[in-house]
């Protein structure tokens, strides 16, 4: 409903146009019979001394009616007191609309009876100042995702440029060799296609093109697949995916995407984990969400850390990239689908411990809103 920012300044000069009114009235009446009853005539004989008896006389045969254009020429200027103090009060409004432009932390002061429209455009202001800052940083944002990806593809593109010079340069090589030197390229070829697959991915994420096909999904399937699948990374590592979730829990959501979120997690697990270490991953639900832990041991990642490891392009590790593959927006692709779930995912760290939840809102209590 739209908001009638002029109620309480309507009241105040109504309120004041019959103070005026009343008052002028009352006091008009008072005067002319408390002169007329104390003094017998000594008005008309003041106005006779001054016009003439013509005058005089007038006025004492239509006393009423000289009474009535009293009034009227009182309520003439109280039609122009009022609104001579509408003109100041609105003269002040629009002084104070200029404020409105300013990109400072001055706030727009109107009158008590314009309270609303005062605290709207305070926040108007405020909001448009917010909105600047966001357009810089997403315009930041975007030179920064060129600048890191074209940092992040110049070293495996490199590494393709170099072994496949080798193989065009060195005419008596042997097979094996080469077949080598093919066999590397071919591995940062596809980590270039990795890299760029993450880049078209979380742009869409970012723009909101991505829609959601939600629905019920066994987690304790999910999970054993994924351990299926990332068993011969694992192992490489000695460690152990340990699934501790209901064989009958489920999660409402899209199947590709949160599946997409729980595999970037299990990753950085796997990359931040100790050797001959154990992932756990627990699930319970209450009445909002289901809840979703991941936890791995490994080096306790500092506070200031875990404050940027949902950026994107962030890595706790930079030296890890070149090895990874990955471009440092896996967890950042993770944040946005749990987000487009309307859901909730953070991170704590301690005691060489790091836990990462995931929270997404159950099917009933979507209904509701």
């Amino acid at each position: 409903m739209d908001k009638n920012y002029t109620r309480q300044f309507q009241k105040e000069i109504l309120k004041l146009h019959l103070s005026i009114a009343a008052f002028s009235s009352v006091f008009i009446l008072l005067l002319s019979f408390w002169l007329d009853y104390f003094y017998n005539g000594a008005v008309i004989d003041f106005i006779q001394m001054i016009f003439g008896w013509n005058v005089a006389f007038f006025i004492l045969k239509n006393q009423t009616v000289c009474v009535f254009i009293v009034l009227l020429v009182i309520l003439l200027l109280n039609s122009l007191i009022v609104e001579l103090f509408a003109i100041k009060k609105i003269s002040h409004v629009f002084s104070q609309m200029k404020i409105l432009f300013q990109k400072d932390d001055q706030c727009i002061v109107l009158d008590d009876s314009l309270y609303e429209l005062e605290n709207d455009l305070n926040a108007l202001k405020q909001e448009s100042i917010e909105n600047e800052k966001k357009a810089i940083q997403e315009a930041q944002h975007k030179v920064d995702m060129i600048t890191y990806l074209a940092h992040d593809i110049k070293t495996p593109l490199t590494s393709v440029i170099g072994y496949l010079c080798l193989l065009d340069e060195s005419k008596d090589m042997s097979q094996k060799q080469s077949q080598q030197y093919a066999h590397m390229a071919l591995q940062k070829a596809y980590r270039l296609e990795n890299m760029m697959n993450e880049f078209f991915e979380i742009a869409k994420l970012n723009q909101g093109h991505v829609p959601l096909q939600k629905e019920n999904i066994n987690l304790c399937y999910l999970f054993e697949q994924m351990r299926e699948e990332f068993y011969p990374i694992v192992s490489q590592k000695d460690q152990y995916i340990d699934i501790q979730i209901d064989e009958k829990l489920q999660i409402y959501a899209d199947s590709q995407k949160i599946a997409r979120v729980f595999n970037n997690i299990l990753k950085n697990a796997y990359h931040y984990g100790d050797e001959k270490t154990q992932i756990t991953v627990e699930a319970k639900e209450d009445d909002l969400y289901t809840n979703v832990w991941i936890s791995n041991i490994g080096e306790t990642i500092p506070e200031d850390k875990l404050q940027c490891i949902f950026e994107q392009f962030y890595r706790l590790d930079a030296s890890r990239s070149s090895f990874t593959g990955g471009a440092g927006l896996g967890l950042s692709i993770a944040k946005l689908i749990v987000e487009q779930h309307y859901g909730i995912i953070r991170v704590e760290s301690h005691h060489h411990k790091t836990i990462f939840e995931v929270r997404i809102p159950k099917k009933d209590i979507l209904r509701k809103y």
